[in-house]
């Protein structure tokens, strides 16, 4: 006969339906929420957006059922621990399955809780919790109590809490009751015992992640619409105030930008003492005037490329292997940069550098995300009467990077979901989309463009390049098994990158192809860059710059370079140089930050701007230095193209101390924009 369970294996088998019966109730007052914030507050349309609407409830509810499993994850240790001490129905056993049911109807409770107040918050500021919800607290206790009590929603929120609360309650600890009487008499071998068990673990650990693939559920998945409220209805409301404390966390809390320290920045950086009145302005430059660019504004399209290192686009390191694919003709063509920095090694902080001029890389999802920053390139191209458009590889809710784009800017944010609209076909990875659909998007809204549209700025961000280094099925493979000398260079990186690499470059080539073989040819200007090199790559210590370069690339269409000459001084430039070059390019009197140089001006003219900046170096003439804690120069090595050979400690020139002080100045800016100076 089957024996009857332990006392322990029992009490396992109870918390088990407790959590499914617990994370039913929670799943359902969840979804209670969301059809209320899509039917009463948002009153959305959700035959027009059907799809979005379907794939956010499906995206909410992975949320829901892995907030309860995780949240329910005390009770499992607790009785997987007790196991072997509950050999009788009383004593411990009856303990742990007590602490079990209480800890389930509190989750339960605060579940309601919170889900309700969220809906009151979307009221109130059109948005979900967000880190705005713990700095309101700042304002200290009584006038965030007085203002709450103020909201019209408070006394019908409250009451909706303990009226859903207490019915969940009671319901949840009835089907603990039915739990409990039903399995009183359970039978089980051992073999089929510890078969549940395991199988049910697995499973628990699986749903609990909220993903089987390599990434767990993120608040990079709460964005999957460009409509904001399908986005609104993913986060329940325990998501939502915890990824508002995560963003809280990160928020920095920013000291005011004395006028004092920025006038002393000001004049060490520029070399001319500031102006009296207000300072902020003085660190903006203007554009010359152009009638060309008046009466024919160029579109702009600048590419920022994942992990394009300027190494593997040399023999010397590429072993002969033609990384570049379809990019390579132009690079010989056109106007390319082979000595030039990024500002960062990672994509995060170059982005922000290159687009918003800030050193702050959190600021995209913290409680400064809302303020428009007067520094952003997409404003700059904005106030010129361009129409500006990021178009990103990756999901949109990564870093915060859609909602927080288009509030720098941007008229329109493009991600992997909304590609995947346009393009069914497209695979999707762990981080999105494929960089060639980002191309095919760009264009499409080149070529649509007519001669009465506003001339466009597009931004460009791929992902392809990223590990684990997902291809299409149908691209190109097996460059590392054709050109074997490569893995002198790969060290632990995987061969898979070199086919990533190439397949990013040939569908740029396409890009650039469409572009200068067609109508847009003479009204086009295309830029790209890496956001940082190729991580995880063999160099020498001599070969450090080399290492984290990348390259530079304009394609300028004939009627704008007739009087162009290359680049001048190019062993000097990075990303700080991008944005002021197509200013120049592009832009008749445009009012933009004074933190770069036009490489296409004048030797004369570069000052005060004749450094090369990197977090980690410091490029001047023919010297590199070894930055440490902000910005200061620490060791240097004489260079000879991007090899650096050791020299003893010397001087350091003008330009040097500039640099030092390049990472002052955009904090100073940053902060001016974000708290003012504290000065009336």
């Amino acid at each position: 006969m089957t024996p009857r369970l332990s006392a322990g294996a029992l009490n396992f088998v109870r918390v088990m339906l407790l959590v499914l019966s617990v994370t039913m109730a929670t799943w359902l007052v969840f979804m209670l929420c969301r059809f209320t914030l899509a039917l009463w507050v948002f009153d959305l349309d959700t035959t027009q957006f059907f799809e979005d609407t379907l794939l956010g409830l499906f995206t909410a509810s992975r949320f829901d059922v892995a907030v309860s499993l995780r949240a329910n994850l005390f009770s499992v240790l607790l009785v997987l621990a007790c196991w072997p001490f509950c050999q009788q129905t009383g004593g411990p056993t009856r303990i742990v399955w007590l602490a079990a049911r209480v800890w389930a109807v509190a989750i339960f409770f605060v579940s309601v809780g919170l889900s309700v107040i969220n809906i009151a918050y979307i009221r109130f500021f059109g948005r979900p919790f967000d880190s705005f919800l713990f700095h309101g607290l700042d304002y200290g206790t009584d006038r965030t109590i007085g203002s709450i009590l103020g909201l019209d929603d408070f006394l019908p929120g409250l009451a909706v809490i303990f009226m859903v609360g207490a019915l969940g309650s009671w319901g949840l600890i009835l089907s603990f009751t039915i739990i409990e009487r039903k399995t009183r008499n359970l039978r089980l071998t051992k073999g089929l015992l510890f078969t549940a068990t395991a199988l049910s673990l697995m499973l628990y650990l699986a749903l609990g992640r909220g993903a089987v693939t390599t990434f767990p559920l993120s608040q990079k998945h709460l964005v999957i619409s460009s409509q904001p409220e399908v986005n609104y209805l993913v986060p329940n409301g325990v998501v939502a105030a915890y990824y508002a404390y995560q963003d809280f966390r990160r928020s920095k809390r920013f000291t005011f930008a004395s006028d004092a320290k920025g006038r002393e920045l000001f004049e060490k950086f520029y070399g001319v003492e500031p102006r009296a009145g207000d300072l902020f302005p003085q660190f903006f430059t203007r554009s010359p005037k152009s009638e060309t660019l008046e009466a024919n504004p160029p579109n702009v399209v600048l590419n920022l490329v994942e992990s394009l290192g300027q190494g593997l686009l040399l023999d010397r390191f590429n072993q002969g292997a033609p990384l570049a694919d379809g990019l390579a003709s132009h690079l010989k063509e056109d106007f390319h940069i082979d000595h030039f920095l990024p500002a960062h090694n990672d994509t995060q902080r170059s982005v922000l550098g290159l687009l918003v001029n800030t050193e702050h890389r959190n600021i995209s999802y913290s409680s400064h995300q809302y303020t428009e920053l007067q520094t952003s390139a997409a404003s700059v191209f904005k106030r010129s009467g361009y129409r500006t458009i990021f178009v990103y590889a990756g999901f949109e809710g990564i870093k915060n990077r859609a909602d927080y784009f288009k509030r720098q800017g941007f008229d329109l944010f493009i991600g992997a979901r909304q590609l995947k609209q346009r393009y069914p076909n497209m695979p999707m990875t762990v981080w999105g989309g494929h960089d060639q659909y980002v191309y095919d998007y760009v264009i499409e809204l080149l070529k649509q463009q007519s001669s009465e549209d506003l001339p466009l700025f597009i931004v460009t961000l791929s992902v392809t390049n990223h590990p684990p280094f997902e291809l299409p099925k149908d691209a190109k493979t097996g460059i590392v098994d054709q050109h074997t000398a490569l893995t002198s260079i790969l060290g632990a990186l995987s061969s898979a990158s070199m086919d990533t690499f190439r397949y990013t470059n040939q569908h740029l080539g396409r890009l650039l192809d469409t572009v200068k073989g067609g109508d847009q040819s003479d009204s086009t200007i295309v830029a790209i860059t890496g956001d940082h090199a190729v991580r995880g790559l063999k160099y020498s210590a001599n070969e450090a710059l080399h290492r984290i370069s990348v390259p530079l690339y304009f394609y300028i269409p004939p009627p704008l370079r007739r009087n162009l000459s290359a680049p001048s001084t190019p062993l000097t430039a990075s990303h700080k140089d991008i944005m002021p070059t197509l200013y120049h390019l592009a832009l008749s009197e445009a009012d933009y930050p004074n933190l770069g140089r036009n490489l296409f001006s004048e030797a004369g003219q570069i000052k005060p701007h004749d450094f090369a900046y990197n977090s980690q170096y410091l490029i001047v003439d023919d010297h590199a230095y070894r930055l440490g804690q902000s910005g200061v120069p620490l060791h240097a090595w004489k260079r000879q193209g991007l090899d650096m050979i050791p020299i003893s400690a010397e001087a350091m020139p003008e330009a040097a101390s500039r640099g030092a002080d390049y990472q002052a100045i955009l904090d100073w800016l940053t902060r001016y924009q974000l708290v003012g100076s504290g000065e009336s």
